[in-house]
């Protein structure tokens, strides 16, 4: 048995390890900062929108990709289920229910289970229109399109319920005393599985878009299932599945399967072949072993919930990392990779990934025959005297004694001896120190089929674990020049060392000795030209022929403060230095500003490669290595320090400003990853929010808004980028950001209001969501009926000033005073109805011309109107019968 168990575990670490050189899977880490926030997480699920609903001991935590929000409940919520694609149910401590917006915006519990006064739900599940709920006790029933539960259904007695699992659209239950049951017509019946030959049922997940599912067992059995016909995974790693105990499985996709454990993280295996892909653990980037829950999402990534928060594995992208290897140490500054080998260079040397064996002593014990001498041979026989009674024992063993009899008489005796011999236990890669290198290796390089690393120490040429010493000082830069054959350094003193390889050794050749500047990039172009590149400034060795013709400094047209890096494309060279690129003009000898490639913001080269980030994604002068390799991926990660070459162009090596280092390989992924909707997350007003809808009015008071817009992204939000046009206000669309999901609006006059909002992917794909149309509107003393009572008010005032002005001339001028109010009344009044129908926002100059034009339309009724009270003060007309008197 200990030797069976022996050959699984070997056959285990050499799974992993026949993987292992090709990196581990792509893990991002989530630990959010929120106290309310507990780790402890018992179910996942992911709603169409793509945002993620974790069951917490603090209530319902909701992700999408960006924020973390806590739905706070007054018990811990145990298990989580999507009805119609975004619909949310939930059960735990107290009951169970669902989610609801108020009319406020916040998302509320609803209960469902006040009537029933049901607890501790630790199950859901959603099959068709109805959610059934699960404790210890009771089966509930809940429909959705009544919105009532349909029935409760008791355990029997001593039998309390354990689990829920849906197959073929039927609900399975297990209990204490590992009963199968399902539901039929709203009653439990026994049943059984011939497969599980008596095994409790330990999960069951079916297979999105499929009839498969996937079926683990208590015993750690995996079967995978379909129209009732089941098939046992024989996984070759069954021995680690054993040992560390499985929790919980979900599928990936039909050709991987993730299986979590209780202390040995998650392993992914093949269904149809039983070989592990891979084990995600500690030791390969997961924070902790112990899996609490297990969720696989819409772009096939698995979602772990562990003691230090939640990571996301993603196996199908197209990086893997490096850097959890053992025996790595230092800052990450370069790496160089061949088909047979990878090195990285750190702050503190030169480390190659091998493959070791480890071995253990065993003990074991050999009999066999030798020949014994005289001495002891007459020891034996004094050994052999049985005593007094030694002849009673004579018989027993005749055999045995006869045996030994002869053995004696020829000389031979049995001798057992202790012996140790080194077993096999395990394979597995970890990186080795190279010797005879300290310090910083910023260059790795292949030269004449010599692989060449530089750094403070000097320049060293790398033979498996050992490093032979070419130049002994410290370096800023190397470059192989293929038309001189040789390679150039330049140095820490400022000087510029060219050596050549003749066959075991390297010798100086003193070809630019003479020429002493900073230099820290050096390329070649296409008419065998060396650009040294430094600070400010730009020294061209020509070339003729091989041999060195000129050596001349070219100046920029305008001032650069920084250091310069250089490529050539085609026969045209460029120097990006302070932000902008600069080209080469040869009539002028200078460098003149270029625009036509956009400016970077962060840029390096490396093999004879220019690399730039333009603040939006990262590109290459390559276009060719552009297209082969997909680049847009590379935006997942906008703080890349260094991008060389890997297996010789076939991928890239990347390491990041978190010490990162990740293989990029060409990956078709983008065809199979689902882009999650845009949507409105939420509209804020200055004090509260507000509820959502296609259209909404807000009180001017409260006009200050924030819209935030959500395209759920989970590798790395920061690769979506978001763009707005606020109809009303602007005619053009803002620049693409990815902070633009967010916009704010400070202050707005009345008037309606469209914003319209689009998000870009890695791939340039764009989405655009409906516009969002609101209205603002003023405060009731700007509004239309209260102008109108103001009129009716003051015209009722007029009325009767101009019958008490009538009766005596001394209330004359509060008739008039009245009459102009009236009439300012008016203008707004019909000024403020115009503008109701005016869809356009206005601005102050043009409400101004609107006040005098609708003035001008009044200035004959007040000319009538002042004539009227005029006449009626001076006793010509009659107000009360409304006609003229004669004088």
């Amino acid at each position: 048995m200990r030797c069976k168990f022996l050959v699984l575990f070997i056959i285990q670490v050499i799974t992993q390890v026949s993987f292992g050189q090709s990196g581990n899977y792509f893990l991002s880490h989530y630990a959010p900062t929120d106290e309310n926030i507990d780790y402890l997480s018992f179910d996942i699920v992911q709603s169409e929108r793509g945002v993620i609903y974790f069951a917490n001991k603090s209530g319902v935590v909701e992700f999408d990709g960006r924020n973390w929000d806590v739905i706070e409940s007054p018990g811990a919520i145990y298990s989580l289920t999507i009805a119609n694609g975004n619909d949310l149910y939930y059960g735990g401590l107290t009951g169970f229910g669902r989610l609801k917006s108020t009319d406020s915006g916040i998302t509320t519990f609803q209960s469902l289970s006040s009537t029933v006064n049901a607890g501790n739900i630790f199950k859901s599940k959603t099959i068709g229109s109805k959610v059934y709920f699960l404790n210890e006790s009771h089966l509930y029933v809940f429909n959705i399109d009544t919105q009532s539960i349909e029935i409760a259904i008791d355990a029997k007695a001593g039998a309390s319920f354990t689990g829920m699992y849906e197959l073929d659209g039927v609900l399975y239950l297990t209990d204490a005393n590992s009963s199968l049951h399902k539901l039929d017509n709203d009653k439990l019946t026994p049943a059984s599985l011939s497969f599980l030959n008596g095994e409790e049922l330990l999960f069951v997940d079916k297979l999105a878009g499929s009839s498969q599912y996937l079926i683990g067992t208590a015993s750690n059995q995996l079967f995978t299932y379909s129209t009732t016909k089941a098939v046992e995974i024989n996984a070759e790693d069954s021995g680690y599945l054993q040992d560390n105990v499985v929790v919980g499985g979900r599928w990936v996709n039909e050709r991987l399967i993730a299986i979590g454990t209780l202390s040995g993280g998650v392993v992914f295996i093949n269904p149809v072949t039983g070989k592990t892909e891979e084990i995600i653990n500690y030791y390969t980037g997961l924070p902790d072993n112990e899996v609490f829950a297990l969720m696989t999402d819409f772009n096939q990534g698995v979602w772990v919930g562990h003691d230090y928060g939640f990571t996301r594995i993603a196996p199908y992208l197209p990086f893997r990392t490096f850097n959890h290897y053992p025996g790595l140490s230092g800052n990450l500054l370069t790496a160089y990779s061949d088909e047979n080998q990878v090195y990285v260079g750190t702050s503190v040397g030169l480390y190659k990934l091998n493959k070791e064996e480890v071995y253990s002593e065993e003990t074991y014990y050999v009999t066999r025959l030798r020949k014994t001498t005289a001495e002891e041979d007459k020891t034996e026989r004094k050994k052999s005297r049985r005593g007094l009674f030694g002849f009673l024992k004579r018989n027993k063993n005749q055999e045995s004694e006869k045996a030994d009899e002869s053995q004696e008489k020829q000389g031979v005796k049995k001798v057992v001896e202790k012996r140790t011999r080194k077993v096999l236990e395990a394979l597995d890669y970890g990186y080795k120190k190279v010797a005879g290198i300290e310090g910083k290796v910023t260059h790795l390089m292949n030269v004449e089929g010599k692989l060449m690393a530089a750094g403070v120490g000097g320049v060293f040429e790398i033979k498996e674990l050992e490093a032979s010493p070419v130049l002994t000082m410290p370096v800023r830069t190397i470059f192989y020049s293929p038309t001189l054959k040789q390679l150039l350094v330049s140095t820490y003193n400022d000087r510029i060392r060219t050596l050549r390889n003749n066959g075991d050794q390297w010798e100086e050749t003193f070809l630019l000795d003479t020429l002493r500047a900073y230099v820290g990039n050096i390329f070649e172009d296409h008419v065998q030209n060396i650009w040294l590149c430094g600070r400010a400034d730009v020294v061209k060795v020509e070339l003729i022929d091989a041999k060195i013709s000129t050596i001349s400094s070219v100046p920029f047209a305008s001032t650069v403060l920084d250091e310069t890096m250089g490529f050539s494309q085609g026969v045209e060279v460029f120097v990006a230095a302070s932000g902008a690129f600069h080209r080469y003009d040869v009539v002028n000898h200078k460098f003149v500003k270029y625009d036509s490639l956009p400016s970077p913001r962060k840029y390096f080269t490396s093999m004879s490669t220019f690399w730039y980030n333009d603040g939006h994604k990262w590109g290459t002068v390559d276009a060719q290595l552009q297209n082969r390799l997909n680049l847009q991926w590379l935006g997942l990660f906008p703080d890349i320090r260094t991008l060389t070459m890997a297996d010789n162009g076939n991928g890239l090596w990347l390491i990041t400003a978190d010490n990162e280092l990740y293989k990029f390989t060409k990956s078709e992924f983008k065809e199979i990853a689902k882009n999650y909707p845009l949507f409105l997350k939420e509209v804020r007003g200055s004090e509260n929010r507000l509820l959502l809808g296609n259209l909404f009015s807000i009180d001017q008071r409260e006009s200050a808004l924030s819209f935030e817009f959500i395209q759920p992204e989970y590798t790395n939000a920061l690769a979506i980028e978001y763009q707005y046009m606020f109809e009303g206000i602007n005619k053009s669309w803002s620049e693409w950001s990815t902070t633009n999901n967010i916009v704010n609006f400070p202050f707005l006059t009345p008037g309606s209001y469209k914003l319209r909002i689009k998000s870009r992917d890695l791939f340039g794909v764009e989405s655009e969501l409906e516009p969002v149309d609101f209205r603002v509107i003023p405060p009731y003393w700007k509004q239309t009926w209260f102008y109108g009572l103001e009129f009716v008010f003051f015209a009722t005032l007029v009325f009767l000033s101009l019958k008490l002005s009538a009766a005596n001339r001394k209330y004359r001028h509060v008739s008039q005073l009245l009459s102009i109010l009236t009439v300012i009344m008016l203008i707004q009044l019909i000024q403020n109805t115009a503008e109701s129908f005016i869809e356009v926002q206005t601005t102050p100059v043009f409400d101004f011309f609107i006040q005098v034009f609708i003035a001008l339309l009044i200035l004959p009724l007040e000319y009538k109107m002042r004539e009227l009270m005029t006449k009626a003060s001076e006793g010509q007309y009659d107000l009360k019968n409304l006609k003229r008197i004669k004088p």
